[in-house]
């Protein structure tokens, strides 16, 4: 497996998603704090370990070979990345403006990047 191939499947290891979400999460937390820094920390410390880790030394076969890795390699491009980051930064600065509403629609716009492929083609 090449290392673009390693780079896609990585973001759907099981260890990277709980990463993201639990990090996506805590983020928030301190940006609803206006704790720039440990939002910072917090969002990109434990994700790029862990998807450094999971590229170094995991077995990516049995997760490309997955019905979920098929459907990642399907739908995923730049917009979608580009998207789902969107989404993140909306929960972010709503979270900075104390707006659970609009962090929730960031969520849900994370939510609906990730499972559009259901209801596409292509």
């Amino acid at each position: 497996m090449n290392l673009l191939e390693k780079n896609l499947y990585q973001q759907i290891h099981p260890a990277r998603l709980i990463t993201d979400v639990s990090t996506a999460f805590g983020a928030c937390y301190f940006f609803w704090q206006h704790d720039v820094v440990g939002a910072l920390i917090v969002a990109f410390i434990p994700s790029l370990f862990v998807s450094l880790t999971i590229v170094r030394f995991a077995n990516l076969e049995r997760i490309k070979n997955s019905a979920f890795g098929r459907y990642h390699k399907r739908i995923y491009n730049k917009t979608v990345e580009f998207i789902r980051l969107a989404g993140l930064a909306a929960m972010a600065i709503a979270s900075w403006y104390q707006s659970l509403d609009a962090a929730g629609a960031g969520f849900a716009v994370i939510l609906i990047t990730w499972s559009y492929g259901l209801f596409t083609k292509k």
